[in-house]
């Protein structure tokens, strides 16, 4: 069994060995889940996923978030004078699609409390995708391998994929996969509640007391949801959609379910011993000022309908080869002997494409898309940190940022 630590250096090797071209996590914790949630976050510029694992908890704030999107909120002075703001902008967190949940004999996999035979998770800067791979003790004494992997394309701004595998290595047993599209940033399906993290920290983004998103469509095929909202005071709009495929030899039941603040895919499986069940969920954001929520679902259905398509090989691989390209152009290599400092720069490195590869005339937030701090907005960060390693590597993208 993996037995959770306590670790005091964030660099630990035993948990997090160094190696130079990627960032591996060697067993979970929940004394940092903020911080991983962050170093484990995908993005393109346009689209960000935090590393929240797949199950929804334990999370410390898991976040999906689309540059621009934001709300407004009036601000109030003690006193009125010319040239004060009187409107303040705040980026919110878009529908989340990353929901995958797992039951198996009806006992669901939290890595809170699971007993981990095996576990990694990893992000290649190579391929841009995050890998978790890991073997679970039920309650019952069977053995379960699980592997997913998320991905938020380089080259289709606005679409993410990822993929969900289970295999039974010791017994069968009734099997429930759960997929999920959820508007977290009104709704917590555990409380019932709006979701919110308390924390005091000046820098994160402020909560608004309102609901923030409201539903204008929410649909479903046996392939495929969606559901579109508009934001109540900025008036912008989302929709966002996802495709789902299962490949197994298992028998098997589907269930669909949408509602304004929930789409579910269900899966109920007769999972027998070595018969892998891979389920494959593609996903489409699409944001506007103010186009209609119909509009937006129509792109979202060509984006989805690309995929089906190409299929999710095909994306894969022009990710990898945008990164190698990338690599070419930006790669810098640390003639030191301690292989953490070459890790450490090529991450930093891979955030910088993560942040501003496909902003496509947006800005740069101050968090790239890993977190809503500073609330999203747009500083001399990007001129000063960002710009002049763009205007040698990417020229294109640097224009991008300061149009």
């Amino acid at each position: 069994m993996i037995r959770e630590r306590i670790i005091r250096d964030p660099l630990d090797d035993d948990r997090f060995p160094p190696e130079p071209w990627r960032l591996v996590e060697r067993f979970p914790s929940k004394y940092d889940l903020g911080h991983t949630e962050t170093l484990f976050a995908v993005g393109n510029g346009y689209l960000g996923m935090r590393g929240s694992p797949e199950e929804g908890r334990e999370s410390y704030y898991s976040g999906t978030f689309v540059n621009g999107l934001h709300e407004t909120w009036e601000i109030r002075h003690a006193e009125n004078a010319y040239g004060f703001a009187r409107v303040g902008q705040t980026i919110i967190n878009a529908p989340s699609s990353l929901m995958i949940k797992l039951y198996v004999d009806d006992e669901p996999l939290l890595l809170s409390v699971a007993d981990l035979q095996d576990y990694e998770r990893s992000i290649d800067f190579r391929e841009g995708v995050l890998r978790r791979d890991l073997i679970w003790r039920t309650p019952a004494g069977k053995r379960v391998r699980v592997r997913s992997t998320r991905m938020v394309s380089f080259t289709e701004r606005h679409l993410a994929l990822m993929t969900f595998e289970v295999t039974m290595l010791e017994g069968n047993a009734p099997i429930a996969i759960s997929s999920q599209i959820v508007n977290k940033e009104d709704f917590d399906e555990l409380s019932g509640k709006r979701a919110t993290v308390s924390d005091d920290d000046p820098r994160r983004s402020r909560g608004l007391a309102h609901r923030v998103l409201h539903s204008e469509m929410y649909w479903n095929s046996p392939r495929r949801m969606i559901l579109g909202y508009r934001v109540a005071n900025s008036g912008m709009t989302v929709a966002v959609g996802a495709d789902h495929v299962i490949h197994t030899a298992n028998s098997l039941e589907e269930l669909d379910d949408t509602a304004p603040d929930q789409g579910r895919k269900i899966y109920r499986i007769s999972a027998e011993q070595g018969q892998p069940i891979l389920v494959t969920k593609a996903v489409a954001y699409h944001t506007s000022g103010g186009i209609p929520v119909r509009e937006l679902s129509d792109r979202v259905r060509r984006t989805l309908d690309r995929v089906r398509d190409r299929g999710l090989e095909f994306h894969y691989n022009q990710q990898r080869e945008w990164l190698a390209d990338f690599w070419r152009r930006s790669d810098v290599e640390v003639g030191s002997p301690e292989p953490r400092v070459q890790q450490a720069v090529r991450w930093s490195i891979f955030q910088l494409a993560q942040a501003a590869a496909r902003a496509d005339g947006s800005g740069v937030p101050a968090k790239g898309l890993t977190g809503d701090g500073y609330e999203g907005h747009y500083f001399w960060d990007t001129e000063i940190y960002v710009v002049p390693f763009l205007t040698l590597t990417a020229p294109e993208q640097a224009r991008n940022a300061l149009r």
